[in-house]
């Protein structure tokens, strides 16, 4: 049974667009559906984008040497942008819609889609505690390693816990979460 929304085509969406080459980078956007796939367990949507919500830095950082899916059936490729031609993200947004904005239609999963705004933000920091926390528990495992010695390494994984509770444990209890049990989970 499916657990996220199925849109139509020519529904606005917010979703989370995804890369080949990184897919650990999210870029949260506003689409339009141009054109679906059905497909039993995770329909594709061919999406216009409308509006990034990232600013201008981290897009020349990330999204122009991108490889993103374009089509159904094929892998992802570089849409035909340079970084340097833009300015603000507006002047990306414009030239996403100019008329040849069939280009830069790109391909995003249904379960990285969410109808609203409120539901995107929901949505993009359950992702992204997932990616920081398996960061964290790779820098753990490769930190606490016996034969490393260096500015990083760390002798007991109780030291570590304790260098993390150190740096994090405000955030953890701004945010009601129980900081003991997080560190747990990076076993």
């Amino acid at each position: 049974m499916k657990k996220h929304r199925i849109f139509n085509k020519g529904e606005y969406v917010y979703c989370l667009l995804t890369s080949y080459s990184n897919p650990n980078i999210l870029f949260p956007i506003k689409g339009i559906i141009i054109d679906t796939k059905w497909d039993p367990v995770n329909p594709l949507y061919k999406v216009k984008i409308l509006k990034f919500y990232d600013n201008i830095n981290f897009m020349k950082k990330h999204f122009f040497d991108m490889n993103f899916r374009r089509s159904y059936e094929n892998r992802g490729v570089k849409l035909p942008l340079k970084a340097e031609d833009f300015k603000r993200v507006k002047d990306l947004e414009e030239r996403l819609n100019d008329k040849d904005h069939q280009r830069f239609h790109l391909v995003v999963e249904s379960v990285m889609c969410t109808k609203t705004s409120i539901e995107l933000k929901e949505l993009f920091n359950r992702v992204q505690f997932f990616i920081i926390s398996k960061n964290f528990k790779e820098i753990k495992e490769l930190s606490t390693r016996s034969f490393f010695n260096g500015p990083f390494s760390i002798d007991t994984i109780p030291e570590f816990n304790k260098r993390f509770k150190v740096s994090w444990e405000d955030r953890f209890k701004k945010e009601n979460f129980d900081i003991d049990k997080y560190l747990d989970t990076l076993s």
